[in-house]
């Protein structure tokens, strides 16, 4: 590299680290560069993609993961990308594959995309950026909707799956996450006759905190949320069941006795 390359390199990115001029010439925070073909449907695959989901691909680029999304697995698609030269190769492309009816490209910034009509978030951008678009996918995500990064985690959000996949010329990895649903609070709960209360903690997806049951306050041993399926285990007792808003429903298995039916509200 010249002298005189390396100081305009040095100075692009000076500039574009600098909040006012990024303010006047918006672009993109991740250079494109694409997702092999048979990487971008093992994506999708990680996913379990179907004809039912509605897959978003923040900074699409040239279009490829919604094309595939839509012509191999039938899914309805939106890709959103700032660089307006690749939403119309993208959408091009979408037309010359025959799926341009079920494939959407939005010019515009990811992180003011409304993600809620999102069953399935496909990235290919960088850990800096995954961590600053992590709080949007919680907070705007359905529980149960699936995330998958390419090649970059989530810092302390540890997946729920880590696939290798063998691409052309290297080995990619694959980070597959289902959105938690918000647990924690105070429950009252009841397991058959019996009144209890949990006291619930919620990082990510794992749940710690106290059931007190019989005037006892047992820790809870282990605890996650799996989409909307709780599951937790405290002083021997396990309990499994699906959350809808500040209702809880499933099974009680304590020991080798039957399964008994347990059910809790939120209180606060």
């Amino acid at each position: 590299m010249t002298t005189r390359r390396a100081f305009l390199v040095a100075l692009a990115l000076a500039l574009a680290g600098c909040a006012e001029f990024r303010a006047r010439f918006p672009g993109p925070d991740v250079i494109f560069l694409a997702t092999p073909a048979d990487v971008s449907v093992e994506m999708l695959r990680v996913a379990a993609v179907t004809a039912q989901d509605v897959v978003f691909d923040l900074g699409s680029g040239d279009g490829r993961v919604v094309v595939a999304a839509a012509r191999d697995f039938g899914a309805r698609a939106v890709g959103v990308e700032i660089d307006a030269e690749l939403v119309k190769q993208s959408r091009d492309a979408a037309y010359g594959a025959g799926v341009a009816e079920r494939a959407t490209f939005l010019w515009q910034d990811l992180f003011t995309t409304d993600l809620r009509e999102a069953s399935v978030v496909t990235l290919y951008l960088r850990d800096d950026v995954n961590l600053r678009l992590r709080p949007k996918l919680l907070r705007e995500l359905a529980p149960g909707s699936r995330v998958v990064s390419h090649d970059f985690d989530m810092g302390d959000w540890p997946a729920d799956r880590v696939q290798k996949v063998s691409g052309p010329t290297r080995n990619h990895t694959l980070y597959l996450w289902l959105i938690p649903a918000d647990a924690a609070g105070v429950w009252r709960a009841r397991l058959g006759e019996r009144e209890a209360l949990l006291n619930l903690t919620q990082r990510y997806q794992t749940l710690g905190g106290t059931l007190t049951l019989d005037g006892r306050e047992l820790p809870v041993a282990s605890g996650r949320v799996t989409g909307d399926r709780v599951e937790l285990s405290a002083g021997g007792l396990a309990l499994s069941g699906r959350l809808a808003g500040d209702a809880l429903e499933g099974r009680a298995v304590a020991g080798g006795a039957a399964p008994a039916t347990w059910t809790a509200r939120r209180v606060r």
